[in-house]
């Protein structure tokens, strides 16, 4: 076996390039040698090509089988087997064309010896940094999927189909994978990208089935059943589960069209804007983690921060002047950025509220447009901060609460609602200060936007930059009767999240107040999982 030329016949299969006479040396190749089944396999496998994978698998079983002693066969069988015999001296007509003959002999080989067979994998989960999906066994990256339903409840995921079909899913999200050529989108928003081999594969939504000609485009289906479908490029027709006021159940879409049918059934096409910003299409890269490299990871300069005691009334409206300042911190990312993105925080407390200020360097401030209504577990993705803090005194320092593990016991620390993490995020189209609130270590319970609190942001005149100021009362952060006063030392760390133009892709964070040992760790431990990493709040 020459594994270079191998290499060569299996990137010549994989796109579809087999000659007749490559095709009957791959197939000679992967009959002489385990070796070359194996690399075959493992190409085919990690490309994502779940179809070619699973024949890759066929033809090493079925490999394997030849080399057995052959034994007595029932009349079933020796029809199946004359079948073969026949179809071999006319193999030359039969299989020429791009990889036919490779693929037919596995196909034969397989009906000869197991009879006619199903996949029962036909996707693979190729991306989810950070998912959240319902269910006691979510998939990880990299498994192959069977036809079912996911529910993705936090983050962005990413699937392949084996005919290249490529599906992007935006949290809250319901789907029904059902084979190659149907899903079912039952709630929130999906982009599918559809190659030449896909042709045809059509998405069912509560108001209407939308079928691809070979193209990108992207659905939405509201709580209330509403359906958006927009095409970025090519053709979709869409077929309407009820006709439209002028009696119409068929519309075709073209690129740069938009269609949106409400829950009482209307259908508008023209009247519809067609926004690029409604779908997210893309993956930011690197993947969302701690010590990810889109905004160089530096490790944290700053262990510990000053809370004072608020001087007097604070009125909050975005203008620090009435603060004290004089527990201020300041951290900027690495270089060549520094200039640009950096952090200014301060915290100040009263008996009833626990106060923040932070001004933050940011080329692109304040276009969040992650709703609060719709995904605010995720809106972290279109920037904002974040901070996560202890408010129960008696948990001492440092924290010793981590993110529950499976099979391990959760502590009083992991569970409590006096562990809280915060963000904070300006939701640019309604112009809104937000505030989601998620309690103990698994942030399994929390509220977002809830009536007592207040927030304002304010954007630099240079557009470079922007202020928040909020007033977080004790009650939501579980220490109504009983808030930090002078003296405390609690749990505290601060991530500012970036994201870019678009108000929804993540472009990197910065991580500070932190736990000295854990200041240059990054991507081991994550600041949310491990309390035992943040710094130190001295109340003063």
């Amino acid at each position: 076996m020459n594994p270079e030329r191998l290499h060569e016949l299996i990137d010549a299969w994989r796109d579809g390039n087999l000659t007749e006479a490559t095709a009957a040396q791959l197939s000679q190749t992967l009959r002489d040698s385990d070796e070359a089944r194996r690399i075959f396999r493992a190409e085919a496998q990690m490309h994502g090509l779940l179809y070619q994978a699973v024949l890759a698998q066929a033809v090493e079983e079925a490999a394997t089988r030849a080399t057995r002693p052959i034994s007595p066969v029932t009349a079933e069988g020796e029809r199946k087997l004359r079948w073969l015999d026949a179809l071999v001296p006319s193999r030359k007509l039969l299989f020429a064309g791009a990889g036919g003959l490779v693929l037919c002999l596995v196909a034969a080989m397989l009906w000869i010896s197991t009879g006619p067979w199903k996949p029962k994998f036909f996707a693979i989960l190729t991306r989810a940094p950070n998912c959240v999906w319902e269910g006691r066994t979510p998939p990880l990256p990299g498994e192959r999927l069977a036809p079912g339903t996911l529910r993705l409840n936090q983050g962005m995921a990413e699937i392949k189909l084996a005919n290249g079909v490529e599906i992007l899913i935006e949290a809250p999200t319901q789907i029904d994978l059902l084979d190659l050529g149907h899903s079912v989108l039952k709630s929130g928003r999906m982009v599918a990208r559809v190659p030449p081999t896909g042709r045809g594969y059509a998405v069912d939504t509560p108001k209407a089935r939308f079928v691809d000609l070979g193209t990108e485009f992207g659905i939405s289906v509201g709580s209330d059943r509403g359906t958006v479908a927009q095409v970025f490029d090519g053709v979709v027709v869409a077929e309407l589960k009820k006709a439209d006021a002028s009696g119409k159940r068929t519309h075709r879409l073209v690129a740069g069209e938009t269609m949106r049918i409400d829950a009482a059934d209307t259908a508008e096409l023209q009247n519809t804007a067609f926004s690029h910003e409604r779908f997210l299409r893309t993956f930011s890269r690197p993947s969302v983690h701690e010590g990810d490299e889109l905004i160089p990871f530096k490790p944290s300069q700053v262990a510990a921060m000053e809370v004072v005691a608020a001087p007097g009334p604070v009125t909050i409206d975005g203008d620090l002047s009435e603060w004290d300042l004089s527990g201020r911190f300041e951290a900027r990312c690495a270089e060549p950025i520094a200039k640009s993105y950096y952090v200014q925080g301060a915290m100040m407390y009263d008996a009833q509220y626990l106060y923040i200020a932070a001004r933050v360097g940011d080329p692109m401030p304040m276009r969040n447009v992650i709703d609060p209504n719709i995904d605010p577990w995720s809106a972290w993705m279109g920037g904002g901060l974040h901070l996560h803090l202890c408010t129960d005194r008696t948990f001492g320092w440092p924290l010793k609460a981590q993110w529950p593990a499976p099979g391990r016991q959760a502590s009083a620390q992991d569970i409590s609602d006096r562990i809280v993490h915060l963000f904070l995020w300006y939701f640019q189209p309604r112009e809104q200060p937000c505030l989601s609130l998620r309690y103990g270590m698994k942030m399994d319970r929390g509220v977002v936007n809830p009536p007592d609190w207040k927030g304002a942001f304010r954007k630099a005149p240079d557009g470079r930059s922007y202020t928040l100021e909020c007033a977080v009362p004790w009650a939501l952060l579980g220490a109504g009767g009983d808030p930090p006063h002078t003296g405390d030392v609690l749990g505290l760390s601060w991530t500012i999240e970036w994201s870019d133009a678009s108000g929804r892709r993540w472009k990197g964070q910065l991580v500070e107040i932190k736990n000295p040992p854990y200041a240059d760790r990054g991507k081991d431990v994550m600041t949310y999982m491990n309390a035992e990493a943040w710094g130190k709040a001295i109340y003063r």
